[in-house]
């Protein structure tokens, strides 16, 4: 072998060697590596396992979110129905109260009424319906809204029947009582019905549909009344009798119509109140307004139990004391003072228009 090839040969087996030595150099430093990698890896692991559950919470959100906007835009149509049918008794509220004035009249001509009777046809019907208004709100908490709803409505049909049939002022004004039950009655339950019927985003607005009932009812009253006051005789049998037709409508449709889901869990028929409240809601999830209305019912029973009946919490608490006293104070001289629906025909009268 010549000098040159040794040369060659030794200077490969150091290179060899000195890349042995590198390499064994380098494996430290290697499984450090690899272990910060493995320790990123999963960092990153937990990372994106936080993340995805912290996405997976947000997602249920938008979906609970999301549903309720569903909710809000599908609002099934029964709802309204049930609205529409229970507001006839506000209907019934503001014709029989405003149909009397163009009814008086014809009766003052053709039964020879006083000023006495003219006000005790009038004045009847109020009293009557402030009494039974006392004693709704005790028939709604033991008969429920429904079988009120129905009671109403007779007393509306019998009251109708007796003024269209009666023969002398007695029957008129035994007919203005029973009618004035019926709006005491109606008053109290219709407000409270549709409230616990209507979705919580409908609510507002589907309770002044009673509102304005009353006021369409007091409109069709007076248009009834320009209708046949060209009777001379038996003209004021059908402004008085007409009122029968809407309650005959109320009291068939409530036969079909169901009672107030908030009533039943009161009364412990929670399997029957999730029926009802599924078919009032339709495709929608009842869930969390059921748990809600039962969440309300029993924190109310709590209060009741704790500090004595609500009238009594709010009489002995001054703020709200002063507001009752000036609200109902209100109420009490509007009614006091004379209503201009039920005299303002003989008003026009007096003036020379009719």
């Amino acid at each position: 072998m010549s000098r040159k090839a040794s040369e060659n040969v030794e200077y490969t087996l150091r290179s060899l060697s000195n890349l042995m030595g590198e390499k064994r150099r380098r494996q430290p430093d290697s499984s450090a590596g690899s272990s910060a990698a493995a320790a990123g890896e999963r960092s990153l692991i937990s990372a994106e396992s936080c993340s995805s559950i912290n996405s997976q919470a947000s997602g249920g959100e938008l979906e609970r979110a999301a549903r309720r906007q569903f909710q809000q835009d599908e609002s099934p149509g029964f709802v309204y129905v049930v609205s529409v049918f229970s507001a006839l008794g506000g209907f019934l509220f503001g014709y029989d109260t405003g149909v009397v004035s163009g009814a008086l009249l014809l009766l003052k001509r053709e039964l020879n009424l006083d000023a006495l009777w003219q006000e005790l046809l009038v004045s009847s019907t109020v009293g009557a319906a402030a009494l039974s208004a006392l004693a709704g709100g005790v028939l709604n908490g033991l008969w429920g809204r429904r079988p009120c709803i129905l009671l109403s409505s007779c007393f509306f049909i019998a009251g109708s029947a007796l003024l269209a049939a009666a023969q002398d002022k007695e029957t008129l004004l035994g007919g203005r009582i029973v009618v004035g039950l019926g709006i005491g009655v109606a008053s109290m339950t219709v407000p409270v019905y549709i409230a616990e019927v209507a979705p919580p985003h409908l609510r507002g607005r589907l309770v002044t549909i009673n509102t304005l009932f009353i006021t369409g009812g007091q409109f069709f009253a007076s248009v009834v009344d320009g209708a046949f006051s060209y009777l001379a005789k038996d003209g004021w049998r059908y402004m008085l009798g007409l009122s029968a037709v809407p309650a005959i409508i109320q009291f068939f449709g409530f036969l079909f119509l169901p009672e107030s889901p908030r009533w039943l869990i009161q009364k412990g028929q929670t399997q029957k109140a999730r029926r009802i409240l599924s078919q009032i809601r339709g495709n929608q999830t009842i869930d969390e307004e059921y748990d809600s209305i039962k969440n309300n019912i029993e924190e109310e029973e709590k209060e009741v139990g704790a500090a004595g009946p609500v009238i009594c919490r709010m009489l002995t608490y001054p703020p709200t004391r002063r507001a009752l006293i000036v609200g109902c104070g209100l109420q009490m001289f509007q009614q006091l003072s004379g209503i201009n629906t039920y005299c303002s025909g003989l008003v026009l009268k007096g003036l020379g228009l009719l």
